[in-house]
């Protein structure tokens, strides 16, 4: 009896017990930043360090497209199949303070460093004619435009086409949660609710355009300008295509929601 009390006790931590780095636990997690694996080590009774690494498992979506072309005078179009694909992989370091005594609840700071293109769209079929490789796409300018008006969603060289929604890699992190990093018994749960500041999102894409600089029209790979979507006849696409855009330049933040399992190493 003895023997087992000794062992109950040295399974659970007092609040001396957490010194500078005399601790270490790891854990695995899953949440909006997908599956991870995390270590954790104490600084103080009230605060500790936490690094770890996430990844969203592949998610797929697919559609078609269809794309316009001059043919000999006329106006014809070829269908696409496009592939979107969710690419999230996260490194993180967090700072957690828990400012009451006996309480797990903390406040927590840092950084995430991840992928910066998460999401990407390409076609999976080639182009029906490569004649018309770098020439054929969508014409967003309003009906009876400019020379110097036309903006165009175009191919690239190849034939293809190629879309990605672009975030800042460098992403601060504020939150908050209940838990301790370094379970006060040999295993223990953690549950987190915060953001990533990734910045001002960005759709790029080939866009080709009347360059006033070269007096000429260019084909670039640069960000999707919603302001120069004017076309508004036929149907709604174009007036959705510019409220989408519009919708995720707005989302300036993303939400970290995540439940981890926590074992204690030493």
């Amino acid at each position: 009896m003895v023997t087992v009390g000794l062992s109950q006790a040295s399974a659970q931590l007092d609040d001396e017990d957490y010194g500078f780095f005399n601790r270490v636990s790891a854990g695995v997690s899953v949440g909006t930043d997908g599956i991870g694996f995390q270590v954790a080590a104490p600084m103080t009774y009230h605060f500790a360090v936490r690094a770890g690494f996430s990844f969203m498992p592949g998610f797929k979506y697919t559609t078609s497209l269809n794309l316009g072309h001059d043919d000999i005078g006329a106006f014809k179009t070829d269908k696409v199949e496009l592939e979107g694909k969710l690419k999230m992989s996260n490194f993180s370091l967090l700072f957690d303070y828990y400012p009451f005594t006996g309480s797990s609840f903390r406040v927590t700071a840092g950084a995430y460093i991840c992928n910066g293109e998460p999401v990407s769209v390409t076609n999976t079929n080639d182009f029906i004619n490569p004649a018309y490789a770098g020439k054929a796409g969508i014409n967003l300018s309003r009906s009876g435009s400019t020379m110097q008006e036309k903006y165009v969603l175009i191919t690239d060289a190849s034939g293809n086409v190629k879309a990605d929604l672009k975030v800042n890699s460098f992403r601060p992190y504020l939150g908050i949660g209940f838990g301790r990093a370094v379970p006060r018994k040999r295993i223990g749960c953690q549950f987190d609710l915060g953001v990533q500041f990734w910045g001002k999102p960005e759709v790029h894409t080939n866009v080709m355009y009347y360059d006033q600089t070269s007096g000429d029209f260019v084909t670039r790979y640069e960000k999707i300008e919603k302001g120069r979507i004017t076309r508004s006849h036929d149907d709604n696409d174009y007036k959705d295509l510019r409220d989408a855009i519009k919708t995720i330049e707005a989302i300036g933040v993303y939400p970290v929601l995540t439940f981890r399992l926590n074992g204690r190493i030493f």
